[in-house]
């Protein structure tokens, strides 16, 4: 994607790059957002995601200067794969915001029947609100055929980042969201964190992580530049944009495809 290096130069870049952009980010919504009618109910769920994206990279950034490593993998996993839904989210517009909420049904059915399986008190009256929703969902027009085998198909991206990737053709990039899912999930990776095994094989307890270069901070700037990216646009006025044109000329980006198109 770019000929980014994960040295301390690039990750003092990649730092204050973030910080510009997160500081514009607050300077748009402090100020409000205008957006147009026909674009409002993508913005929504869009802007939940930004703001999400924007907030986790600004933990994640604090964290790292506090000399946290491998314990920032989760936030910047999120990151990373919250910036990718969101320019899927726009690019599919309507038809990916209706995938979103029927993913929503799913998992609140999903997690209504583990409850009654468990005997959780209140099951009883999630599933009521449950049913009550289908009841309002079927008395909706039913979709064509074609529009059908849409909204599964963005059901199933949705759920399978690695299949979302590779419908953009950047799937070379899941083994960065790989990684760091091996750093956030009980895996040899964090059993083996705090340890060092020495040269005479004996186990070397350790206090903290090591620290695996900067590679962490140039990947949230990246993740924070495409978000800004799809989500300016949207707002009437473009208000981003000379932030994003900053971060695009600071990190050599300016004749790079920054946001992928989908392609199948």
């Amino acid at each position: 994607m770019s000929n980014l290096t994960n040295d301390q130069k690039t990750g003092e870049l990649a730092r204050a790059t973030a910080a510009s952009l997160l500081k514009a980010a607050e300077s748009v919504i402090v100020t409000g957002v205008s957006v147009p009618v026909a674009k409002a109910r993508v913005f929504g769920p869009v802007y939940s995601w930004w703001r999400l994206t924007c907030r986790t990279a600004e933990a994640a950034l604090l964290l790292t200067e506090r000399g946290f490593t491998v314990e920032v993998a989760p936030l910047v996993r999120n990151v990373f794969n919250h910036a990718y839904a969101i320019n899927w989210l726009v690019d599919n517009g309507d038809a990916a915001v209706d995938a979103l909420v029927a993913r929503g049904d799913d998992e609140r059915e999903k997690l209504c029947k583990k409850l009654e399986e468990t005997g959780w008190p209140g099951a009883a009256e999630m599933r009521a609100t449950l049913d009550l929703a289908a009841a309002q969902r079927s008395a909706l027009p039913a979709r064509t055929a074609s529009e059908q085998e849409l909204h599964e198909k963005l059901k199933h991206e949705l759920k399978n980042f690695y299949d979302m990737l590779e419908r953009y053709d950047v799937a070379n990039v899941y083994p960065v969201y790989s990684h760091l899912s091996s750093l956030s999930h009980t895996t040899i990776a964090t059993a083996s964190a705090y340890i060092e095994r020495m040269d005479d094989g004996t186990l070397q307890i350790r206090q903290s992580a090591a620290k695996l270069g900067d590679a962490d901070v140039i990947q949230l700037a990246v993740a924070l530049l495409q978000a800004a990216s799809v989500v300016s646009p949207l707002i009437d006025g473009d208000p981003l944009r000379p932030s994003i044109d900053q971060a695009l000329a600071d990190l050599g980006f300016e004749n790079i495809q920054l946001l992928p198109t989908r392609v199948r």
